[in-house]
């Protein structure tokens, strides 16, 4: 399955066109460059892609009704597009097959094409796809952990309601977990009837609140953990039982249902969508999550997972062309690799991408994010020649 995107005018973005969405792909960015409006934007296609193939599936299994309306209104709204309406935005996201037959959805003019009747994935085609975005929010999830029965009816906005959820759930399958990058282990427990999220030291030493740990600790434990549960936990077959049955019920179908393909047989993905997932790190911090991130995705994964993340670090840029090194030496960086043809990298600024592979030489061009550290020491030797020495 190939995946392409065409975005044009929508919010900070000009016009960007992704040819092929690689399993990992990662944004570097100013802030405001667009990094996270592509990165939304991708993603809710392919949620609507998935919805589309929830359809086609119940429709060929003798569900005439459909049981629910591609709400774009709602959606943009969710992602916050709702004031790039205004100037009239373009999305075509495409999915190919390598027999050329493809699916194409298109949104112009307020309107999106490409789900009707006509439009129907074909069984073999058919996917049933995951989807998790990580959102820069998730500071506030150990807060909202430990005092969420008291919030009963807070809303904190679409993508930290959905992140929560992700993170609630895996830590009903995972009770303990090294992380490892930061040489400390979450463990949840239960407590008068609650869920308690607990960080452990070495040795337990010491053993604190996730909420009382350190701003880098409550930003990465959640994409540790949601990353984990997808990697090697996650039910499709209770997933999609669970959707079929709530969309089933919404119609009365559930004695019309004969169902086209088994569940075995459809195809099944799972995607990751994380902003800034090295906010509060330390460099080194931030390239051993990123490792962490790659080996559960990548490596020791047991679901197939596309991993696409945005960043403003280049730290993180540079340490993946050691794990395409690595992966060309057949060895392992912190338990991590990754295979060149499977990663894709784009620099954004002022609404357009520059791809940064260099495939004939198998690396990232990581010159243009070296400008600011050139700039400072530029600066620094202009005082000497100027003769202006910094105070001692």
């Amino acid at each position: 399955m190939k995946e392409s995107i065409y975005i044009k005018n929508l919010g900070p973005i000009k016009e960007i066109f992704i040819e092929d969405i690689k399993p990992l792909t990662v944004l570097i960015g100013e802030s405001g460059s667009g990094k996270s409006t592509l990165m939304k934007a991708i993603a809710l296609f392919r949620w609507l892609y998935k919805m589309h193939n929830i359809r086609s599936y119940l429709k060929r299994s003798n569900v005439s009704k459909s049981p629910f309306r591609f709400r774009l209104d709602t959606y943009f709204k969710n992602c916050g597009f709702d004031e790039y309406l205004k100037s009239n935005p373009e999305i075509i996201y495409t999915v190919e097959f390598s027999d050329s037959r493809k699916y194409t959805l298109h949104f112009a003019k307020n309107k999106l094409t490409g789900t009707g009747d006509k439009d129907l994935v074909q069984i073999q085609d058919l996917y049933y796809n995951k989807l998790s975005f990580i959102s820069e929010t998730r500071n506030i999830i150990p807060l909202w952990a430990e005092r969420g029965a008291s919030l009963t009816g807070g809303y904190l906005g679409f993508y930290f309601h959905e992140v929560y959820n992700d993170f609630d759930l895996a830590s009903e399958n995972i009770k303990d977990l090294d992380i490892n990058y930061l040489n400390l282990k979450l463990s949840v427990k239960k407590v008068q009837s609650n869920k308690k999220y607990f960080i452990q030291a070495p040795n337990k030493e010491y053993e604190l609140t996730l909420k009382n740990s350190s701003s880098g600790t409550q930003n990465a434990i959640p994409i540790t953990l949601i990353a984990e549960h997808f990697s090697k936990h996650f039910d499709f077959e209770e997933a999609f039982n669970r959707s079929l049955l709530n969309f089933l019920s919404k119609t009365n179908n559930l004695t019309d249902f004969r169902p086209v393909k088994n569940l075995g047989d459809i195809k099944k993905k799972l995607f990751i969508h994380i902003e800034e997932p090295e906010l509060s790190l330390f460099p080194e911090a931030q390239c051993e999550l990123i490792s962490d991130l790659i080996s559960k995705c990548f490596v020791s994964n047991t679901n197939s997972i596309d991993l696409i993340f945005s960043t403003h670090s280049p730290y993180i840029i540079n340490h993946l062309n050691l794990l395409i090194k690595a992966h060309d030496c057949n060895q392992l960086v912190d338990g991590a690799k990754i295979q060149f043809e499977k990663i894709a990298v784009y620099q954004v600024d002022e609404g357009k991408i520059e791809d940064l592979i260099v495939k004939n030489q198998r690396i990232i061009n990581t010159n243009s994010l070296s400008d600011t550290i050139n700039n400072i020491y530029d600066k620094y030797n202009q005082l000497d020649k100027d003769g202006s020495l910094i105070e001692k």
